[in-house]
């Protein structure tokens, strides 16, 4: 293991820890702690190979204010998902032009109305969100404890990480107490695990109610891409249904259910089995619908009587250009007129690329184009790599047409605050400045007049990456896992 440098600027007045001059042997515990507790991640060019996760070696601070904040706030954003998702006038309205110019959005909205029009035959839905925030502190000291959370975006498909999040604190916490004084900050619980296997394990027992007879076994089926690199943070939750709740949780992909003749009962024989929940860890963006069969099958999948987690119509609800929608004053109130103050008080500065705002769209690009260090140019996608920073928003911003920039939503950039930190991948660190995203993981299983059957706020996700890295995503390579400490 090799310990690198790279050129940032450092920051002054950093607090001495006792984990200095101890680090090189810190970073082999580490790494020894994460591979044996289950933090493992599928090498890039054999998914039969695992080595250790991207981690950080020490948690990162954060206010406890804003965290208790974002926390207390995730019951309703889950609340406002399934609001939106049910209404399905709203959410035609404020994708129209965004569907024009994005296909991918379009043939999701093609396949809700298509359910719709068929009658649903599962009117419950499951979410397991996660709501992702930076501080906006510029120029601040991390260490400081400055800085107001605001939103990054919302998750309503294939929110992973949750379980190994769950190891990186417990991985901060065995340093913390090993190298004495190695966290300046409290290690606030993380049980994201087990609270998203209680979600899956909530809907199955629903399902059960629904549909108590059969002559085959339910199981949970995670809809999953092939030769997936982050397997390990989906077995954990595999084991997790069937060590807490006797569940059994079968991997699929879109292509298993198409070549299954469009039904959600696997197998043969004594293994034939019937999908109780269809989770999503697949699905979410265009490269995962590489022919018409994988739209056939998440057809099947959305008619079927499963409780899906998304749905759909979930998913829409996740769109960035319904995030913006939502950031208009008096949207919120439509749904949730008790929660819209602090629901908005997360909120960026969001702002609408659709044709018909007009005059207000062209002074907003305008700004862009003049300043696009300010702004960050958001596209209809998740997980990671996708938006426009810099100078490419604005090479963008000059040569799309109207109608191409609908499919688009501009958001102010968040200026986090920075600490020196030293991020591990491949069994090697970097130390420099880096900034950090806080991800908080809900739950809701809703009925079909939209009561809540089960819900709860079980943990988070942090991630640190190098100061200057636009993208914050780990599965694409551009960031590290981490554990907040309350400052």
């Amino acid at each position: 293991m090799r310990l690198l440098t790279f050129i940032a600027p450092l920051l002054g007045g950093r607090k001495m820890t006792k984990l200095q001059g101890h680090e090189e042997e810190a970073l082999g515990d580490a790494v020894a702690w994460c591979v044996a507790n289950g933090g493992c991640y599928a090498d890039p060019n054999d998914p039969k190979l695992y080595g250790h996760a991207p981690f950080a070696l020490e948690p990162f601070p954060f206010p406890r204010a804003e965290y208790d904040r974002v926390v207390a706030l995730q019951p309703a954003f889950g609340r406002l998902v399934d609001c939106v998702a049910r209404d399905a006038a709203w959410l035609e309205d404020t994708l129209k032009e965004t569907a024009a110019s994005d296909e991918f959005t379009r043939k999701l909205l093609e396949l809700r109305r298509e359910t719709d029009a068929k009658g649903l035959k599962q009117t419950c839905s499951l979410g397991l969100l996660r709501s992702d925030y930076m501080l906006d502190a510029p120029g601040s000291n991390a260490e400081d404890g400055s800085g107001r959370a605001l939103q990054v975006e919302l998750n309503t498909i294939a929110s992973s990480f949750g379980c190994l999040s769950t190891v990186i604190s417990g991985l901060h916490s065995y340093i913390a107490q090993k190298y004495e004084g190695a966290s300046n900050g409290v290690l606030p619980p993380n049980k994201a695990k087990d609270g998203l296997c209680a979600g899956l394990a909530a809907a199955h027992a629903e399902f059960l109610r629904q549909f108590p007879s059969s002559d085959v076994p339910r199981r949970v089926a995670m809809v999953v891409q092939p030769g997936e690199r982050n397997q390990m943070d989906q077995r954990m939750l595999e084991h997790g249904l069937w060590e807490g709740h006797g569940i059994d949780l079968r991997r699929v992909t879109l292509l298993d259910v198409e070549e299954n003749g469009g039904k959600l009962i696997f197998g043969e024989g004594d293994d034939r089995w019937e999908a109780s929940v269809v989770y999503f860890r697949a699905g979410y963006a265009p490269d995962d619908y590489a022919s018409d069969k994988e739209w056939q099958a998440r057809a099947v999948i959305e008619a079927s009587n499963a409780i899906k987690c998304p749905t759909v119509a979930y998913q829409l609800a996740g769109t960035k250009k319904v995030q913006q929608a939502l950031a208009a004053p008096g949207i919120i109130e439509k749904w949730l007129p008790s929660d819209a103050e602090s629901l908005r008080g997360v909120f960026a500065g969001l702002y609408s690329l659709d044709v018909a705002d007009g005059a207000s769209v062209d002074a907003i690009v305008a700004e862009a184009i003049e300043h696009p260090s300010k702004f960050v140019c958001k596209p209809q996608r998740e997980g990671g790599g996708n938006n426009l920073y810099g100078d490419e928003l604005k090479e963008s911003l000059m040569k799309f047409s109207p109608q191409e920039r609908a499919a688009y939503v501009l958001m102010d950039r968040i200026q986090p605050p920075s600490k020196t930190a030293t991020l591990v991948r491949g069994g090697e660190s970097i130390v420099g400045a880096c900034v950090c995203e806080l991800g908080i993981y809900g739950t809701i299983l809703t009925n079909g007049e939209g009561a809540t059957i089960f819900e709860n706020t079980p943990g988070h996700l942090l991630r640190q990456k190098s100061l200057g890295v636009d993208e914050g995503g780990v599965a694409a390579g551009f960031a590290c896992l981490s554990s907040p400490a309350l400052v």
